[in-house]
Formats: structure tokens, sequence, C-alpha cells
């Protein structure tokens, strides 16, 4: 894309459609083809994720590539140094050695692919160069010799001559990579194989040239994209596996390929920053040379039509924000902010009227995106939004998104939060604009201090079920939270929570100050995409776990997708993963008294995996393929039995939820509950009621009855 016009943009555009749409003439790239295909989807059908838009990245590659030719011609002009840039293409290999070989990604590989890791070793390597410094591009191509995409840098290098650049690139990786093919296949085979065709093929690892054109090398590095295209080398036939005989004398047939195969153009950069894959190294030799013409302007303030996310700016940190002070004026930017095409269902109602209202209650199923609803609301009023949540891990993972779009977009105020002081002077600054707390930190008298010379413009308390829930027992700060929202009189106030049955929103009403006819946005909490079922447990139900765990294990047990068993006591979660791996089968464990949380969490994130977890394990973690969720003792309580199972599922994709339950465990809650509430009594009679229900269709519409 050298000219950058309107007509280039739409017919690289449309070709991405086509590209996606059609299928291609080979049956490997028509495999292909269909993987790809499933890959897009799958980042579609993520509500938080896009392929990159084509107008955007070809304006934003029109931007790097006018700053790249500007230092290449201000260091020729400097240096008088014209033989002294090179073009080097690297096809990517970890590590260090020369008989590593090169990394291949398989497709159904490529949206996990780890951009920062195989960026991170060359860019180190690169900022030991003595004398060079220059800009690395990361993009990855299907080889079809290999079957298999192979990741690789251009890389543009002022200030180094061919000779040190050589030696330099020698030492750390292969000149080239040798092998041979079954020519029937397509596929590496090993030199013992039959069918190989005595033709080696090679890789060339790495490519040393001179640039000559300065505008074409600069817009060419600029491509960042994952494309399919066909290398067939001169040498390399096919043989029909009927073709061959004993003398060895081989009919050899040529593939001959479709003019029109070019490039996918699927985007697997909508889940990093463009810093992850394009980059500037020995920036200090580049500003000794050309002073600071080259650096990236820092924006003072939100730009959503130039800044969308996942492809942020061309820098380490994302930039700054000044919304405290100056927010957004329209839900139109709060959206282009977040990289969303609209508001789905009522969300934008729920928005307009928390802008004109005091306070609101949202009960919407899982997946829902009931933050945006506060997020919107809160970006489109000056000042600070406190939001309230009940874990720290899920904490962390807000705030993590958040700070990813925008710098200092969001603090966690935490008892695990380092560097106290300095973040509280930042926050008193007004240099965040939402602060997430657990209850119990809002009793701190540090950070009340700090909230007091602040504009607090929305209190939000997130899964506000648990207001209810855990409120009476174990975090009794939640039922202060009145005390809190009182200091705030001209804050808005708004409850979040996925399932709130009419005790439930009266206690929510009471704790958060809210006056009695609040407005409420109750939604279709069905999930049809989820099979509900009730077992009675025979004995002591671990065969009965078994034969439900066993259709979602491949022959070695391990799990094809990822899978929840809750337990109501610590000591089942333990129990119930000794006997599992008797039988040969892994899980994690996941309570209060582990001390991995974080490497449990990530692993669960990250793999197909087997938590065996207490109930506050998976709250509001965005993790789109659980397909089973069990809960392996008897529940006392519907609603928080829903919002568990509805961790199944997100992907919209059939998920199974099961509850198992045994007459002892209900006679043992019946007992306990004697000294429960009324309420709470109420709440365990519905559940013993459900459990014990026939028909699912009865049961399944019993649950959505009580729960809202």
């Amino acid at each position: 894309m050298r000219n950058f016009t309107n007509s280039t943009i739409e017919k690289e555009a449309q070709h991405r459609v086509d590209s996606l749409t059609n299928g291609l003439a080979l049956p490997e790239l028509n495999s292909l083809h269909k993987e790809l295909i499933q890959i897009k989807n799958k980042i579609l059908n993520n509500h938080n994720a896009s392929l990159a838009n084509i107008n955007y990245t070809s304006v934003l590659q029109k931007e790097i590539s006018d700053k790249i030719k500007n230092v290449l011609s201000q260091y020729k002009h400097i240096a008088k140094a014209d033989k002294n840039i090179f073009m080097v293409t690297l096809n990517y290999c970890e590590g260090r050695g020369k008989n590593k070989t090169p990394y291949f990604i398989k497709p159904k590989e490529l949206i996990s692919f780890n951009v920062k890791k195989a960026k991170a070793t060359i860019c180190k390597q690169l900022n030991q160069l003595k004398k060079g410094f220059g800009f690395i591009s990361f993009e990855v191509k299907y080889d079809s010799r290999i079957g298999a995409f192979l990741p690789h840098f251009h890389i543009i290098i002022c200030g180094e001559n061919e000779k040190s650049l050589e030696d330099f690139f020698t030492k750390h990786f292969p000149s080239n990579y040798e092998f041979m093919l079954n020519q029937n296949t397509f596929k590496i085979s090993k030199n013992g194989d039959p069918l190989i065709y005595r033709t080696p093929q090679n890789l060339k690892v790495i490519d040393i040239r001179p640039i000559k054109d300065d505008e074409a090398i600069s817009t060419y590095v600029c491509k960042f994209k994952t494309y399919a295209s066909l290398v067939i080398q001169k040498h390399l036939t096919a043989i029909a596996e009927d073709e061959i005989k004993e003398d060895k004398k081989f009919k050899r047939k040529k593939i001959s390929l479709p003019d029109n195969i070019h490039c996918y153009n699927l985007m697997f950069l909508h889940q990093c920053r463009l810093s992850d894959v394009f980059y500037k190294f020995n920036t200090k030799l580049m500003t000794k040379f050309i002073g600071n013409t080259n650096k990236t302007s820092a924006s003072n303030g939100i730009e959503p039509d130039n800044y969308p996310k996942g492809l942020a700016k061309i820098k380490k940190k994302a930039p700054k924000h000044t919304t405290y002070h100056k927010p957004l004026t329209n839900n139109s930017l709060v959206l282009k902010l977040f990289n969303f095409n609209s508001y789905q269902s009522n969300q934008e109602e729920i928005i307009n009227y928390m802008k004109k209202h005091k306070s609101s209650i949202v009960i919407q199923k899982t997946n829902f995106g009931k933050s945006l609803c506060f997020y919107a609301t809160a970006l489109q009023s000056s000042g600070l939004c406190i939001v309230i949540e009940p874990l720290i891990s899920l904490i962390h993972n807000q705030v993590s998104k958040l700070n990813k779009i925008y710098r200092k977009f969001a603090l966690a105020f935490t008892s695990e939060t380092q560097n106290k002081e300095k973040k509280l002077k930042n926050l008193k600054k007004g240099k965040y604009k939402f602060l997430y707390v657990t209850p119990e930190m809002l009793n701190n008298k540090q950070i009340l201090e700090v909230l007091s010379s602040l504009d607090i413009s929305m209190i939000v308390c997130d899964e506000a079920h648990c207001i209810d829930l855990w409120g009476n027992d174990f975090r009794p700060d939640y039922k202060k939270l009145g005390n809190f929202i009182n200091k705030f009189p001209d804050s808005k106030i708004m409850a979040l929570t996925a399932t709130a049955g009419k005790s439930t929103q009266k206690v929510i009403k009471e704790v958060c100050n809210m006056k009695s006819n609040v407005k409420i946005f109750k939604g279709d909490l069905e999930r049809k995409n989820i099979k509900y079922k009730v077992i009675e447990k025979e004995d002591d139900g671990f065969m009965q776990l078994m034969e439900c765990l066993k259709p979602l294990l491949d022959e070695n047990n391990k799990p094809k997708t990822s899978i929840i068993i809750y337990c109501a006591h610590i000591d089942y979660t333990v129990g119930l993963s000794k006997i599992l791996k008797k039988k040969g089968i892994d899980s994690y464990v996941y309570n209060s008294k582990i001390t991995n949380k974080k490497e449990v969490m990530k692993a669960f994130l990250k793999e197909n995996c087997i938590v065996l977890a207490t109930s506050a394990f998976g709250m509001g973690i965005d993790k789109p393929d659980v397909g089973l969720v069990i809960h392996f003792e008897a529940t006392n309580n519907l609603e928080m039995y829903y919002q568990e199972s509805g961790r199944a599922g997100r992907n919209n994709k059939p998920a199974k939820a099961i509850l198992f339950y045994s007459e002892r465990e209900i006679q043992n809650m019946l007992r306990l509950a004697k000294a429960e509430t009324e309420a709470s009594q109420q709440k365990l009679n519905l559940a013993i009621k459900y459990m014990k229900m026939k028909g699912s269709k009865k049961r399944r519409k019993f649950l959505l009855n009580n729960i809202i």
C-alpha cells in the first residue's frame, strides 16, 4: 500500500472480505482457510475484540512510514552513509545458537501466539549494537511447505556495515534451515521416508540487503499482518502414491497454483498494542544523529477517533488521559474508546437514565457488558468513579484491562497495593478516573482523607448480590456501605449483578441508601446455551462425577474444555483432587488457603484444565470457553448457584451446568439454617425445592423465576 488513497483502502478492505469468504484451490489451503475462518469468528464473537479496522491501520501505516523515511533521509544527510543502511529479514528463532530451528505456529495457535515473547529476544540483542539503530516490525506468513505460520521480523538498521551485521546475526541465529518434504503430503519428513524427493528445501533464516528506495522500504515495513501465501520452490513436484515403481523412476506431477492467492490479512493484532509489533531500538543513538524529529508526540487527552483499543500508540506505555477534569461528551465517543461498534441490548438506555438520575440497580446476565454501563456514565461526568468489588483478583483483572487503554486510567487500592503513598498522591491530583477497592478498604483512613478532597461523581457496587450473600457473615463491611455512601451525597449510585431476587434487591436498596422506588433494569437472564441438570448422589457420587467428566476427557485423560467443579467446603476441593489424581486426571485446587492463587488463575485463563474451587473462584473473570460447571455439593442459594453456573458457555457455545445433591447434605443445611435469618431460610427452601423437582423444563422455569 504505497499510495494510501481511498480507492486502495477500499480495495484492500474488500480483498480482506473476499479472502476470508472464498475458499482456495488446493486441499491443504482449503483446510487452512476453514481454520482461519474459525479463528476470525472466535475473535469477532468476543465482545472485547475485533479485527483491525483497515481505514485506521492505513492512516497509521502512512504516519509511521513517513517517520521512517524522515529518519533515513536525515541519517543519510548527516552521516553521508548511504551504504550503511540495511533491511534485514529474520525468520524468528527463539534463543541463541546456530542449531536453533525457526519457530512455527500452527493455525489454531495463531491468536494465542505471544508476540511480546517473540520480540523480546531480538530487541534485547539489537540494543547491544554499538553503532546501529533503527526499527523493527513483526508479522507472520503461512508457508505451505511447512504447513504452519512462520513469524518473522523486518528490521531497518542504520549505522552498521554489512560485515558487522553478518557477524552479529550469525552469532545468534542460523543462516538457513534445511529440510526435506514428503511430496505426497507436503509435510516435513525424516530422511528415511521413501517419498522424499532428493532436492533439499531451504528456508533462509537471515536475509541482509542494502536499502535503495526509502519510500518503498518504509512502506513495506509498516504492513503489520498475518497472511497466507503459497511458496512452492521450482524444484518441488508432487508424486502420486500409486505412481511409485520399484525401479524408482517416478512420474512427477507439478502443482498448478491459482493466480489470485495473495493474503488473508487476518489480523491477530486485535489483542496487542502496536508497540508489540513495531519498535524503535537504540533510540539514544538515533537521537544523537537526528535529534528529536522522530519522537512520537504524546496525546494529553482522549482521542478515541485516533487510538482505538488493540492498536495503541507507538510507545511502550499507553497514553495519558484527562477524563477526571474533562469528561467525554457523548455515548459514541465511549464506544470508540473501547473499540465497540454499537451498544447491545438496553445498555444505552441504562447509560442515558443514569446521566439524569441518581441511582439504579442493573440485573443482567453474565457477558451482558454491565461494566460498560458505568464506564460510559462515569466517563461523561467530571470526577472520580469508585468501584467496589468483592475480590482482589477481580479488581486486578478489571484495572489491568482499563490501564491497557490509557495510562493511570484506573487504580487498584487493596491490601496488596505497593507504593501506596505515591499512588494516593496521584489520586489526590486527579490523575485517575476509576478507583477500585474492596468493602474493607473503605474504612482506610488514608484513602478516606484523599477522597474527601476529590469530586466523587459515581459509586458503583459491582457483584452487588454479595451484599446480601456475605454481608451477614464474614464480610460485615458490606453492610457498612451506607455509611460510606453518605459521605458523598452528590454522587450517583449504581449496583450491578447477574442475579438478585426480591429479598436481595431489598437488601441492596437499604444498604446503598437507595429510594424504595429506585429504577431496576431487569434483563432476560435465560442462558439458552447452558443445559442444566440435577443429580441425586449414589453413595459418595464419585462414580457419577466420573461419568459426567468422561465425555470431556481425551484418551490421555486431558480435558478437551475448561471445567470448574465447585465444592462448598475447602476439604472437599483437596480430597476430590487427590481422588481424581489416582484416576490419572490432573486438576488445580483453588480455595482461601492456597498460596498460589495467581498461578492457578493464570493456568485457568490460558489452558483447558479442571479447577476444583470454592464459591469465589471465577467471579467476574472473562473466561469464555468453560464447557462444564459442576456443583458437587448441594446449594442453599439459587442466586449464588446461578451466578456460578453462569461461568459456563460465555462464548455462547453449548455448555453444561450440573448440580449434585444428597439427602444427607440437605438435612445438614436445614440444621444449620435454624440459626440463620428468615430470608436465608426461605432461600434454602427454594433451593431444596429446585433440587428435588422433577422435569428439566419445569425446573429451569422455576430457577429463572426465583433469581430475579
